[in-house]
């Protein structure tokens, strides 16, 4: 699709324009509205607009996983971690196997919410479907917050193992300064007392150069003309 391309090329202003000319043929054209959102942002526009956005995809799409997803991660910028979890919940919701929103909330409930248990699952949700060095180093960190430091050294241990030993160092030298680290377990505290570090290209914000603002874009359909 023409304006999906657009995007992906950084064209911002034709994909918007593209966008635009969907919906002037199917108002109700739910994904559009999430393409105009990701364009919006990416061009550094106004960011209540592109919430207004992705807010209009899931009201003709309310099982839009993709635009609850972004919304997670433009609340989560926001540094408003109440929103942004409901909606990362939401888009698993509707699609349970969604590694973007499964990742943020890893993070989120072990960088935020000091709930490494919950961070865990998450973690190994992911894992499922994508070994990544990172999310390998993220489980450590969150078995080694919840004091399961035999677990966490089991991860320092595949880390070496898949050769990354920037990762494993630094997850080895986390258990070595922080030996002493109590039991964390699963509540609604806000306040983390891990030493956690997420590494970069990981997260609810993190860009890739298909997706310049670290949102998803996705469009259904048969409309391939735009």
């Amino acid at each position: 699709m023409r304006a999906v391309n657009a995007y992906e090329h950084q064209q911002f202003e034709q994909a918007m324009d593209l966008y635009q000319q969907i919906i002037q043929h199917v108002p109700n054209f739910a994904p559009a509205y999430n393409g105009m959102a990701l364009a919006n942002q990416a061009m550094s526009g106004d960011e209540d607009k592109t919430i207004q956005y992705l807010k209009t995809a899931i009201s003709y799409d309310p099982k839009m996983s993709l635009a609850y997803d972004n919304l997670g991660r433009i609340y989560y910028s926001r540094q408003d971690v109440g929103h942004s979890e409901e909606y990362f919940e939401k888009a698993l919701q509707y699609d349970p196997h969604l590694t973007s929103a499964q990742l943020s909330l890893a993070w989120i409930n072990l960088l935020v919410k000091s709930r490494p248990r919950t961070a865990i699952k998450y973690f190994k949700m992911v894992l499922a479907t994508n070994p990544d060095p990172k999310i390998y180093y993220g489980l450590g960190q969150a078995y080694f917050a919840s004091n399961q430091r035999t677990d966490a050294m089991e991860m320092i241990t595949k880390l070496r193992d898949m050769g990354q030993e920037d990762l494993a160092s630094r997850l080895e030298k986390s258990l070595q300064e922080n030996s002493d680290v109590n039991d964390q377990t699963d509540s609604d505290s806000s306040n983390s007392t891990s030493s956690s570090s997420q590494p970069s290209g990981l997260g609810p914000l993190a860009p890739t150069p298909d997706k310049p603002t670290g949102m998803q874009v996705h469009l259904r359909g048969k409309l391939s003309d735009y």
